[in-house]
């Protein structure tokens, strides 16, 4: 199962001391509530962002169709090292020192299917939580990639492994590590987008189907007559970061029957609210042409919610965005979710939307949402007039670079937008969309591969990301 690559020798190396300002980036989109926005990062700004060089450059021995996380310090032996963590689709988890990019070690789970899903970190940083393909999260020390067999660890996340896949980032919040399911490519069932949450304190384990929802048990292939509504957009399941919430949890749904409208328990094409344990649904939005989405493969689920800040001047301080394959971007009060329509704004965007969002608020208390598509990246400030309506404006849109894919996840620091194209990451300015950097620039060293899920994280100076050919790079300033 698991692999030490030259421990005795990495350790004898004099690790990096880490700085006073290290943190962490243990989770996709770097918190529960998948903002993209690191708020720790003071080395790279917009003055010398074009002096990222690349550091090195790896090969993971398969495709890692996801994002690595990172936690700064893990104790090898006498030292303590950066290490990043990255799962590659063939259900095999790498523990990488993120200065060197030395593999320690390697994970493995056996399956037949695959996995885009990426790792997460224990609180105690001493642990991480990894996705497999066996239909199970196991726990492993994040130092040795030994798994640790904690209450409710391995937790089986789903009885039809070959069917339903473990897609979506695993995301650890309130006491809780949360995964949900979706279907393979094909969407053939059986399969029952839900949610899993087991309790850190005691393995405790909740299910919440998104089909058949008054069934709270993993379900089979007979559980429920309707099939899939998959939860597979790359936020998964989003944790609500205002504190009022309660640590609400978010999640998307793809096709699937909707009859909640009516008195029933399906919720297909919908965002659902639950609570922190899951024990409650606490509500639901959907769109008014949910049949539509439905025949025609329209997943309202190909994104995650996305959580806004808090907008005291406004009728509605607590909104939340969800796009889709549709096209259109929805805000959507978040406080009290609308049921059937009654949305606060459509706007119509230049594709469908299946990367995540970013979330930033500027130094003026402005907030900003930036999503990436296939060939463009755009920026949009939230704004609240005098009667307290709040809307979405377009600021600026950048077209730095393509993909084959549909888009990537862009994420933020200091001002700086990081999106991943085909065979660069570029850097833009978030309040102007200007180009400040490209690892395709002459000068920068090798640059990375095409993309598809894969996006950058930027963390202590560093930006990490990963590709379709199977290479995992790091930049850093020269």
């Amino acid at each position: 199962m698991r692999r030490l690559a030259g421990l005795l020798v990495f350790i004898a190396l004099a690790a990096v001391a880490p700085r006073a300002s290290a943190t962490n980036w243990p989770v996709f989109g770097f918190d529960p509530s998948r903002s993209g926005f690191n708020s720790a990062e003071r080395t790279i700004t917009t003055g010398n962002v074009h002096r990222l060089h690349e550091r090195w450059q790896i090969s993971l021995g398969a495709v890692a169709d996801s994002t690595p996380i990172l936690l700064q310090r893990v104790r090898i032996g006498r030292a303590y090292h950066p290490m990043l963590f990255q799962t590659t689709k063939d259900g095999v988890t790498h523990g990488i020192e993120a200065v060197s990019g030395r593999v320690i070690w390697h994970f493995a789970t056996r399956g037949t299917q695959i996995t885009d899903s990426t790792p997460a970190g224990d609180p105690s940083g001493k642990s991480i939580y990894v996705p497999g393909i066996d239909g199970k999260v196991h726990k492993l020390s994040a130092a040795t990639g030994r798994e640790e067999h904690a209450p409710g660890f391995p937790a089986r996340i789903t009885r039809m492994p070959n069917s339903e896949k473990d897609a979506s980032p695993l995301n650890v919040a309130n006491g809780y590590l949360y995964a949900v399911t979706s279907g393979y490519i094909g969407d053939a069932p059986p399969y029952d987008g839900h949610v899993v949450s087991v309790r850190l304190s005691d393995g405790a384990t909740a299910v919440f189907n998104s089909l058949c929802s008054l069934r709270r048990r993993l379900p089979g292939p007979g559980t429920c007559s309707s099939q899939r509504s998959g939860i597979w957009a790359r936020g998964g399941a989003v944790v609500d970061p205002d504190p009022s919430m309660n640590g609400r949890i978010y999640a998307a749904t793809g096709n699937g029957d909707f009859s909640a409208n009516t008195g029933g328990h399906n919720y297909g094409d919908s965002v659902i609210s639950l609570a922190e344990d899951l024990s409650s649904l606490l509500g639901s939005y959907t769109p008014v042409n949910y049949d539509q989405l439905e025949q025609g493969d329209v997943d309202l689920g190909s994104t995650s919610p996305v959580m806004l800040p808090e907008q005291a001047s406004s009728q509605t301080p607590w909104m939340l965005v969800q796009g889709g394959k549709d096209a259109v971007l929805k805000l959507v009060n978040r406080a009290a979710l609308p049921g059937v329509g009654n949305e606060l704004q459509l706007i119509d965007l230049p594709g469908g939307l299946f990367s995540t969002p970013a979330v930033w608020t500027d130094a003026s208390s402005n907030a900003w949402i930036f999503l990436g598509f296939s060939s463009v990246v755009e920026g949009y400030r939230l704004q609240t007039n005098g009667q307290g309506v709040s809307g979405l404006k377009l600021m600026w849109q950048s077209s730095s670079g393509s993909t084959g894919g549909e888009g990537t996840s862009p994420a933020v620091a200091d001002g700086i937008v990081f999106v991943a194209f085909d065979n660069a990451i570029v850097a833009l300015n978030a309040l102007t969309g200007n180009e400040l950097w490209s690892s395709a620039m002459h000068g920068a060293g090798r640059t990375i591969g095409p993309v598809h899920w894969e996006s950058p994280i930027v963390v202590n100076g560093w930006v990490y990301c990963s590709d379709e050919n199977g290479q995992l790079t790091a930049y850093a300033l020269r």
